[in-house]
C-alpha cells in the first residue's frame, strides 16, 4: 500500500499544481465562467502554464524530487492566500433529474478506468517513450537532447506533466494524471449542454465520449490524446463565449494561451489556433487585428521552448520532420517520407476500409471507437441548428490533421464535437439518446468486445483492485501486458551501467535506466541497423566498382556529379577512391569533403569501410556531387567509386574547379568492374558497431537476421547473455576476446 500511497501523492501534487495555476490566471481575467465550468477550466488551462515551467526548471537542471512537492504546493498556497482558490458563484442551470440518472450508465466504466489507471503502466507507448524519456530525464536531472529518439523532438507537454507525477510517484501516478482528463473531458461536455439548454445533448455526448473503448484504453495510459481533447473542448468553449462576450480582452488571452499549449501538448494541434484565428476573426470582423496580435502574443510562450528547443538541438525547429527544409544529421528526410507513408495507412489497402476498423475491428488502426459510431453520419441532421454548424466547424478543425495518422486514437481530438452531433440529432426522441448509451455501454464492456472485435484491438482488461492495490505482483501484471518487460529487467542486472543497447524493435524503456536505442528512430540508428545488415543482404553490400577515367592533370579539388533524374531512388556511394596511375591519392588532414545534399554524412564514403554508405537522403536528380578538395595540388587520372547493386553505374561525370570560381566538366570514360566483397564482413559489422559506442545488442526471433546471429554466434563474435519471450540479448565481444576466444576455439 506504501506505493499506492507516492502514487497518489504524485498525481494529486500534479493536479493540484495545475489547478492552482489556472485559478490564478482566470482570477486575473473577466468572471466569465460558472462554477462548474471553472472547475475543469482551471486544470486544462493550468495545465499547459505547469507544463512549461516544468519545462524550464529542466533547462535549470532542477529536476528532483523535493522540487515537485516543494513546487506545487507552493502554487497551491499562492492561489489560496491571494483568493484565487476560491470558486465563482454562477452556477450552470441544474441538470435534469432524468440526465442525471441517466449518468449513472458511466459508473461502471469508472470503476473499471479507475482500476486501470492504479494499476502498473503496461501501455505500449507509454511503457516505451512517453515515459521512457521522462525517466531520462529524471535521471539527468534536467530536460536534456535525446537525438536518437525521433520522439524527443516531438513537443513534449503532456511529458513535462508526467515528470512532475513521475518524480514522486513513478509510473502510474503519470497515468493518472492522464486520467483525470478523462474526467474532464465529458465534464466540460456536460457543461457545454448546460450552458446553452442542451442538458441531454450534453449528457449523450458525454457518455458516447466516456464509454469509447479507445477513449478508455488512452485515457488511462500515458498518453497524450484525451489531454488533446480536452484542450480542443476547451478552446471552443472559450470561443463560444467570446461570441456572446466579444470585449472581453481575457477570453483572447484564454484563446492564444490555449492554442499555444495545443501546439506544445501536441503537433496535430496546431489547427488549433488556425480555428481561433477564424472565429476571432469572424467575431471582431470590423476591427480584427489588435485580436489577432493578443492572441498571438498570449501563444508565442507556449510555442517558442519547443521551437527554440529543436532548433538548438536537432538544427529543425519542427523536428523531427520537415527535414528536406532543415537538413540535419539526427533524423532522414527518406525516413520521414516512409514514416509518413506508414501512418497514413498502417496496412491498409483502402481508407474505405476505416470506418469498419476504427468503430468495430480495432487491429488495423490500434484500437475502436465502439460499433455505435457507425451512426456518425447520423450527426450530419445536427447542421439544421446552430450550435450543430459550429461544432462541425470545430469537427472538421480538429480532423484537419487525421489524414497524417489514420490510428484510431488520432480521432480522438474531434470525438467531442462528433459525440455532440450526434446527441443533437437525437435529441428530438428523448428514450433514443438513452438507449443508444445503454448499447454503446454494452458493447465496449471488455467481456463483450472480443464477440465482436478482433483479439489484436488495443482495449480494456479487467484489473483486479489486488493489482491496482500492489497486492499482487507489479513485475508479473506487467510481464503479462508486456513479455518484452522481462528482458529490461536483464539488462539491469546484465548490462554495466554507460553501455549501449542497439535493439530494432521497442522495449519498455520506461523500466530500465540503461541507454538503449531503437534503430529506426533517428539518423544514427538507421545507420547502425545497416551497418548491421549489410553482411547479411547482397543488395546492400559494394559489388559495383565504377572506374571514372579523366586526362591525368593536376588539380586542387575534384568533383563526381551524378547525372540521372530519379525521384523514386537515393544516390549512395560505399566508398570513393582517387588514383594518380596505379598509386592511390591517400586522404591526408588537408583535404576537405563536400556533398550535395546530405553534407553531414560525407565522411562515411571516405572511411575505408565496406559496411557504411554516404546517402543523399533525397531523390536522384542532375546536379548532385561528392567533392574532394586537396589542399595542393595533385595528379589525377581516375577516380573509383563502389556501389551497391541498385545504383546506376553509367549516369556519372568529373569536374574540376575552372576559372573564376566555376567548375570545368572533363572527358569522363566510365568502366564498370563486378567486384566480390572482402571476406568477414559479419565480424567487421561488429568491429564498426564497437567503434560507434555499441557493446550490446537486442534481438527477436522476428527481426530479420535472428536466426543468422543464432547459427554464427562465433562468426560474429557475440555472446548471447539473455533469452527472454524470444528476445535475446547478446554483448559484442571486443577484438582482443575475440581473438582470444577464437584462438581456443570457443
Amino acid at each position: 500500500m506504501g506505493v499506492v500511497l507516492y502514487i497518489l501523492a504524485g498525481w494529486v501534487l500534479t493536479v493540484a499544481a495545475c489547478y492552482a495555476l489556472g485559478a490564478l490566471l482566470l482570477a486575473r481575467l473577466e468572471q466569465l465562467w460558472a462554477r462548474e465550468e471553472a472547475v475543469a477550466l482551471r486544470f486544462v488551462v493550468g495545465a499547459g502554464l505547469y507544463s512549461t515551467l516544468v519545462f524550464l526548471l529542466g533547462i535549470a537542471h532542477l529536476y528532483y524530487r523535493a522540487v515537485f512537492i516543494v513546487v506545487p504546493l507552493g502554487l497551491v498556497a499562492l492561489a489560496w492566500r491571494t483568493g484565487a482558490w476560491r470558486l465563482p458563484a454562477e452556477r450552470l442551470p441544474a441538470l435534469p433529474v432524468f440526465w442525471k440518472r441517466v449518468l449513472w450508465l458511466g459508473a461502471p466504466a469508472f470503476v473499471l478506468y479507475l482500476s486501470n489507471a492504479l494499476a502498473p503502466e503496461a501501455s505500449p507507448d507509454g511503457a516505451s517513450y512517453h515515459l521512457g524519456l521522462v525517466a531520462k530525464y529524471y535521471r539527468e536531472r534536467a530536460m536534456v537532447p535525446v537525438t536518437t529518439n525521433i520522439y524527443a523532438a516531438l513537443s513534449q507537454g503532456m511529458e513535462m506533466l508526467f515528470l512532475s507525477a513521475y518524480a514522486v510517484g513513478r509510473h502510474s501516478a503519470a497515468a493518472m494524471v492522464h486520467f483525470t482528463y478523462l474526467l474532464a473531458l465529458p465534464w466540460l461536455v456536460i457543461c457545454y449542454g448546460r450552458r446553452y439548454g442542451m442538458p441531454g445533448v450534453g449528457v449523450t455526448a458525454a457518455g458516447l465520449l466516456f464509454l469509447s473503448p479507445v477513449v478508455g484504453i488512452d485515457g488511462i495510459s500515458a498518453y497524450n490524446d484525451i489531454a488533446a481533447a480536452c484542450v480542443w473542448l476547451s478552446l471552443f468553449l472559450i470561443l463560444r463565449r467570446m461570441e456572446e462576450v466579444p470585449e472581453a480582452r481575457g477570453l483572447l488571452v484564454l484563446t492564444g494561451v490555449l492554442g499555444g499549449c495545443a501546439y506544445g501538448l501536441k503537433y496535430t494541434l496546431f489547427p488549433a489556433l488556425a480555428l481561433a484565428g477564424v472565429w476571432v476573426i469572424w467575431i471582431h470582423r470590423r476591427a480584427c487585428l489588435r485580436p489577432l496580435v493578443t492572441v498571438g502574443c498570449a501563444a508565442v510562450p507556449f510555442i517558442a521552448p519547443w521551437v527554440v528547443r529543436n532548433t538548438l538541438w536537432w538544427q529543425n525547429p519542427l523536428a523531427p520532420f520537415f527535414n528536406n527544409w532543415f537538413p540535419n544529421p539526427y533524423v532522414q528526410y527518406w525516413f520521414e517520407l516512409d514514416y509518413r507513408s506508414h501512418m497514413a495507412m498502417y496496412s491498409l489497402t483502402s481508407w474505405k476500409q476505416i470506418p469498419m476498423e476504427v468503430t468495430v475491428h480495432g487491429a488495423a488502426l490500434n484500437g475502436l471507437l465502439g460499433p455505435v459510431f457507425l451512426l456518425a453520419p447520423l450527426g450530419l441532421l445536427a447542421l439544421r441548428f446552430p450550435e450543430g454548424r459550429r461544432v462541425w466547424l470545430a469537427a472538421a478543425f480538429a480532423l484537419a490533421t487525421y489524414p497524417s495518422n489514420v490510428g484510431t486514437r488520432f480521432l480522438i481530438p474531434a470525438l467531442p464535437f462528433l459525440a455532440l452531433a450526434m446527441g443533437m440529432a437525437v435529441s428530438a426522441w428523448r428514450w433514443a439518446p438513452v438507449g443508444l448509451l445503454a448499447a454503446h455501454a454494452v458493447l465496449s464492456w471488455p467481456n463483450v468486445i472480443p464477440a465482436y472485435a478482433s483479439q489484436w484491438a488495443w482495449r480494456l482488461e479487467k484489473v483486479t483492485w489486488k493489482v491496482a492495490l500492489r497486492l499482487r505482483s507489479e513485475d508479473n501484471f506487467i510481464f503479462s501486458h508486456m513479455p518484452s518487460y522481462a528482458l529490461t529487467r536483464k539488462l539491469e542486472e546484465l548490462v554495466p551501467a554507460g553501455r549501449r543497447i542497439l535493439g530494432f524493435g521497442q522495449l519498455p524503456e520506461a523500466y530500465t535506466n540503461r541507454e538503449f536505442m531503437v534503430a529506426f528512430q533517428s539518423a544514427e540508428g538507421n545507420g547502425l541497423r545497416d551497418i548491421f545488415l549489410t553482411p547479411l543482404v547482397r543488395e546492400r553490400q559494394a559489388t559495383r566498382q565504377v572506374r571514372l577515367s579523366v586526362p591525368s592533370a593536376r588539380h586542387k579539388a575534384i568533383r563526381v556529379v551524378q547525372n540521372r533524374d530519379e525521384s523514386g531512388g537515393q544516390w549512395s556511394i560505399t566508398e570513393m577512391r582517387v588514383f594518380s596511375g596505379a598509386k592511390e591519392i591517400l586522404r591526408s588532414p588537408l583535404w576537405q569533403l563536400r556533398a550535395k545534399p546530405t553534407l553531414h554524412e560525407v565522411q562515411k564514403a571516405f572511411d575505408g569501410s565496406y559496411l557504411t554508405r554516404w546517402i543523399t537522403d533525397q531523390g536522384r536528380y542532375n546536379g548532385m556531387y561528392v567533392e574532394i578538395d586537396f589542399g595542393q595540388f595533385e595528379t589525377v587520372d581516375q577516380v573509383v567509386l563502389q556501389l551497391t547493386p541498385d545504383q546506376p553505374w553509367d549516369s556519372y561525370h568529373v569536374e574540376v574547379p575552372g576559372p573564376n570560381g566555376t567548375w570545368a566538366r572533363l572527358k569522363t570514360e566510365l568502366k564498370l568492374v563486378e567486384v566480390t566483397t572482402p571476406l568477414g564482413l559479419r565480424r567487421a559489422a561488429i568491429e564498426e558497431l564497437l567503434q560507434r559506442n555499441v557493446q550490446y545488442l537486442v534481438i527477436s526471433e522476428s527481426d530479420f537476421g535472428a536466426a543468422d546471429v543464432t547459427l554464427n554466434r562465433g562468426v560474429w563474435g557475440v555472446e548471447e547473455l539473455a533469452n527472454v519471450a524470444d528476445v535475446k540479448l547478446y554483448r559484442l565481444l571486443p577484438r582482443e576476446e575475440f581473438e582470444a576466444r577464437k584462438k581456443d576455439g570457443k
